[in-house]
């Protein structure tokens, strides 16, 4: 702020430390700040540029500066931008590291914190005890931290669907295409064999060749016994009768 301010703060007896609202001249915006020094030219207020494009200000532009008087923070939420921050070495001391230099701060802005000379923007998303704004000088104040805004759920690897053709494939050969006119599968129907199978057969043929020539024989000599038996047939020898009985 330029030195004519601070002759002004001086008569007017501000209380200390001392905090400022700054409202944009144009969109009404209003942040929190305080000041570093008063050495800036007359008529001029120098800004961080993030605070800038908070209060969507361009160099020359006009805004307004009041006495703000607010509570001592007790509660901070911050939602970084980017996971990058998050995995740093130790986010929690870069950032009590630049909030040292933070006289307030304003629920809804955007603050830049610079670490390794790498660019950290994180938006303020809940200050307690007030809903607008606290002050940070003197104060022992709880950070929580909201999931970063590219942050992304891990896609989780889902068993794949299990193929159906296997399963038909060996359906069909248990059980047979009845229109491809395969017979339906049967176990333990086969031919059994024996390690001395040429013998067996040899065995058995013989058995029933024997057994077939007893019974063929047997029944030849039933025959002739039969034929024997019978009176040989003589024509027209049987007794006759008329139709009248007589």
């Amino acid at each position: 702020m330029p030195p004519s301010s601070l002759s002004q703060i001086i008569k007017v007896r501000l209380n200390y430390p001392l905090l400022f609202q700054i409202e944009s001249y144009n969109d009404e915006i209003v942040s929190h700040c305080g000041v570093l020094e008063f050495e800036a030219e007359e008529g001029s207020i120098y800004l961080p540029m993030w605070m800038m494009k908070n209060l969507k200000l361009q160099e020359g532009d006009l805004a307004i500066i009041r006495n703000a008087a607010m509570p001592k923070g007790r509660y901070i939420k911050l939602q970084p931008h980017t996971t990058s921050f998050i995995e740093v070495s130790d986010p929690r001391a870069v950032l009590e590291k630049t909030l040292r230099s933070f006289t307030c701060l304003t629920r809804g802005d955007t603050i830049m914190v610079m670490h390794n000379k790498k660019e950290f923007y994180i938006d303020v998303l809940e200050v307690r005890p007030s809903g607008d704004a606290i002050c940070l000088i003197d104060t022992d104040c709880e950070v929580d931290f909201a999931t970063p805004l590219d942050y992304k759920e891990p896609e989780v690897e889902r068993p794949k669907a299990k193929k159906v053709d296997d399963e038909k494939k060996i359906a069909k050969i248990t059980r047979g295409d009845e229109k491809g006119g395969e017979k339906e599968f049967r176990p333990f129907t086969g031919k059994s064999r024996q390690l001395d199978e040429e013998a067996v057969v040899k065995l058995s043929y013989a058995a029933v060749v024997k057994g077939l020539a007893k019974v063929v024989i047997e029944e030849k000599i039933k025959d002739d016994e039969k034929e024997a038996g019978k009176e040989e047939f003589k024509a027209f020898t049987g007794k006759s009768y008329s139709l009248g009985g007589f």
